[in-house]
């Protein structure tokens, strides 16, 4: 009987644990450089019958492959790698086959004679996450990292530089697997300074094993730095320009170098990036009776803003091979941003609905300048005394500072009272120790043990402070005055075990024990000037367990099942009860009651892949418990916004993605579409916030999202390359309202000199000038309609040398960030 797709799907998918498998034959081997009897990774390995390919995969860390699903017969096994002389092997395959070490010979002649014609693959699916290349990102090339993550499938960034991962806020952010002190707090700016040059990949890992943080309901983004490997050295230079429109024009300047030799293996990373943007702000406000539903007041404000701002980026490394098993790394990055200047002229205008009166029209004008420096360091140790057992030690430290320093002046625009001037001050810095030891055990070739502890320590800190500047002196303003100090220990155990049946079937589970203290000191003014000193203290203990299935078909299709537990836990502004006055009309504050919110998320993934096709088609359901709502209420004429854990929210999901290499090497399509089903349930709340009541009713909000991004590369000739990327996203949802839909196109353009080491690249990001975002939202007394626009249309020119020895050496191996915790390459003790 024959099958389409889709049916073969069902069929696999109700018939998975029943299904009766026959024997399959294997060939395994191993891959060597044979100057240096070092393992080479990403070394292609294809096996021939006649001229028909039966099987192809490449190298891991180790330099091991395996080719499955084999029948009897004659073969031409052919292992290849850019640099080196291709080998060439006849096998005759009875049974299993184990080809033991191959080596291959470095061939300069054929380096300097190969031309590489093609595009480089900007996505690659694996068990656990979905990775995406950046570095060949025209579109962003110049930009920050802020500008590169707008292009990834399911991932969303508004017009703050926040950031959301399927709809969902509660997203981690690392580097280099690690959480690098980049919080809801900092991100936003650490990201706008951090240039997209310096990553190679991104990766987004929806559903995370036991073995990592459970942080962030919607899951991680791991940010992939560049650390090319090659013999004896190798770097670039960068510069480039941006120009927005209506704006100041900004730029990006780096170097990159890597040294490679011996048992050493070093980098540096230098770069500098300034930005500026030119935005506007429109809002309207409606206070409503909440008896008659009468329109009392109407609030209208048109803004503009320019802000600009620059930073320096230090990065560096050095990998000690102190013997053939054991490796000690030390490496660090850091980050001496400042915003030199920021100013928002701001009118407003509040009238008497009823009488069409107006109430009082002014300007709140701001100037400002701010500084964001920040870095992290580390040690990592790791012995591996063979291939069964590998022990990873890691020590980090990150710390992570913003400080503004604002004036605000406030006119009537009647002249019937004096200007009102404020310079507001406040401080921030977040500091973490990481502690970390992770151990992993191969008993057999198809199962893996891993088990591990982790400690992390994190002080954050607010200094808040405000002055009266309409007198002689400087008169401090009470209300604005906040101390603010946030203690924070994690300590984690965790341990995971996974298994590979029958080649075909892979299963992984793994439970991960947390516990969690927090202090927090605060002290503060309140509404009647009264000093308020607040402490409390908060511990829990958790458990979070998870699960992954996976089975492999025939012809290249594949089923995958997880589910995850995870948590999200209020930090930062959240917590601080510390009025934020920057807006006199919008004022904002923490709850530090808050506590954290739970999910579980289960998720079916399909895959299927052609010689130059790839399809992903997952299905995910989250439920989260607690969910922490920013919510908004009226207290007379001024809107006031905090947070609570009011509600419980259902995410159902569709997401697919496709990977097309079309008319040869001309096009290579990236398109992918999310239908996102939220459901946030209604919810009442009546309590008091700072010695304010507080009277918040949340109606059920329910709503299909529907997101489609597309990413067309083109290969014109061997030298010239161009991109198209574009995003549509539908209305969704929030906290007593919807946002509306946005939309945006970026174009880019690059074409290589001088043997490809001098590179040209143009782009224009936002060619529609369609960029902003805008919502609605309403409570009892209020209804607002609120747009915003940030980065308007920028175009952008960077040119890029290349210089250095161009061989590529094999890898180390190092830890990443993938969960799969079993393979099933043949070891040697």
């Amino acid at each position: 009987m024959k099958f389409t797709v889709l049916k073969r799907f069902w069929f696999i998918l109700f018939s998975l644990l029943s299904v009766s498998l026959s024997a399959q034959l294997r060939v395994t081997g191993t891959v060597l450089d044979a100057e240096q009897r070092t393992p080479m990774d990403f070394a292609e390995v294809v096996l021939q019958q006649g001229e028909q390919t039966i099987a192809g995969t490449v190298t891991d860390e180790n330099g091991a492959f395996e080719l499955q699903n084999l029948k009897k017969g004659n073969y031409t096994l052919l292992i290849s790698f850019l640099g080196y002389q291709s080998v060439e092997k006849q096998v005759a395959l009875t049974k299993t086959l184990n080809v033991g070490k191959i080596y291959l010979q470095p061939d300069d002649k054929v380096l300097q004679e190969v031309e590489v014609v093609g595009q480089q693959s900007t996505m690659r699916f694996e068990l656990d996450k979905k990775v995406f290349t950046v570095d060949q990102n025209i579109a962003a090339a110049g930009g920050s990292v802020t500008d590169a993550l707008e292009n990834i499938p399911s991932v969303d960034v508004d017009q703050e530089g926040n950031i959301s991962l399927r709809q969902n806020d509660a997203v981690e952010i690392w580097i280099n697997g690690k959480p690098a002190g980049l919080t809801s707090d900092n991100r936003a700016d650490v990201l706008r300074q951090l240039p997209a040059d310096q990553i190679q990949e991104i990766e987004v890992i929806t559903n995370p094993s036991a073995k990592y943080s459970p942080e962030g309901t919607a899951g991680i983004i791991n940010l992939v730095m560049k650390k090319d490997r090659k013999a004896g050295y190798f770097g670039s230079v960068n510069a480039g320009i941006q120009y927005p429109w209506g704006g100041i024009p900004g730029g990006n300047a780096g170097l990159n170098i890597n040294i490679n030799k011996g048992i050493v293996d070093a980098y540096f990373n230098v770069g500098y990036h300034y930005h500026s943007s030119h935005g506007s702000q429109q809002t309207d406000r409606k206070t409503i009776d909440p008896l008659t539903q009468d329109t009392l007041t109407r609030l209208q404000q048109d803004a503009s803003n320019n802000r600009g701002g620059g930073g320096v980026f230090l990065r560096g490394g050095i990998d000690l091979r102190i013997t053939d098993r054991s490796t000690l790394g030390f490496s660090a990055f850091g980050i001496v941003g400042d915003r030199s200047r920021s100013k928002s002229e701001n009118e407003y205008r509040n009238t008497d609905y009823q009488m069409d009166t107006v109430i009082r029209h002014y300007t709140r004008n701001e100037t400002g300048r701010g500084s964001h420096p920040g870095g992290n360091g580390m040690i990592t140790y790791q012995f591996k005394p063979n291939k069964k057992h590998n022990l990873n030690l890691s020590a980090s430290y990150n710390q992570f500072s913003w400080n503004e320093d604002k004036t605000y002046t406030e006119e009537e625009l009647d002249k019937t009272a004096n200007s009102i001037q404020q310079e507001q001050i406040n401080k921030n810095t977040d500091r973490m120790v990481q502690l970390k030891a992770d151990y992993e055990w191969k008993p057999t070739e198809q199962s893996r043990l891993e088990a591990g502890w982790q400690t992390d320590l994190a002080w954050r800190n607010t200094d808040a402070s405000a002055y009266d500047l309409n007198g002689d002196d400087k008169q401090e303003l009470l209300p604005y005055y906040n101390d603010f100090l946030n203690r924070e220990q994690i300590h984690a155990l965790y341990i995971t075990y996974g298994n590979r049946f029958w080649k075909r079937l892979s299963v992984q589970v793994g439970l991960r024990a947390e516990y969690m203290q927090r202090h927090i000191f605060t002290d503060y003014y309140d509404a009647s000037s009264a000093l308020t000193h607040v402490e409390q203290d908060t511990s829990y203990f958790q458990l979070f367990p998870s699960a992954y299935i996976s089975y492999s078909f025939d012809n290249g299709h594949e089923l995958q099942l997880n589910y995850t537990r995870r948590v999200d836990r209020p930090r930062g502004h959240q917590i601080n009860p510390r009025m934020d006055f920057s807006d006199s009309t919008n004022i904002q504050y923490g709850n530090p009651s808050l506590l954290p919110a739970y999910s579980s998320a289960l998720e079916l993934n399909y895959l299927k892949q052609w010689e130059k096709h790839t399809l992903s088609a997952g299905i995910f359901y989250r439920f989260t418990d607690g969910v922490i709502q920013n919510v908004k209420y009226m207290d007379g004429d001024v809107m006031k916004n905090t947070f609570i854990n009011i509600s419980k929210r259902q995410d159902i999901g569709l997401e697919l993605i496709g990977k097309n290499r079309l008319f040869g090497n001309l096009l290579q399509l990236t398109t992918s579409v999310n239908v996102n089903y939220n459901n946030i349930t209604a919810e009442d709340y009546h309590g008091t916030m700072n010695g304010t009541p507080v009277d918040v009713s949340l109606k059920k909000q329910e709503t299909f999202v529907l997101g489609v991004r597309l990413n067309a590369n083109f290969l014109f000739t061997k030298t010239f390359s161009g991109q198209i990327s574009g995003r549509y996203s539908s209305p969704r949802v929030v906290a007593q309202g919807r946002t509306d839909h946005s939309y945006t196109i970026d174009l880019g353009l690059r074409k290589t000199f001088l043997d490809k080491k001098l590179a040209l690249s143009l782009n224009v990001r936002d060619l529609l000038d369609s960029r902003s975002r805008s919502n609605t939202t309403w409570g009892d007394r209020f209804w607002q309609w609120q747009m915003r626009r940030w980065n308007s249309r920028s175009i952008g020119l960077t040119i890029t040398y290349n210089f250095g020895n161009m061989q590529q050496k094999p890898k180390m191996p190092q830890q990443n960030i993938s969960t799969s915790s079993y393979d099933s390459s043949e070891g040697e003790d």
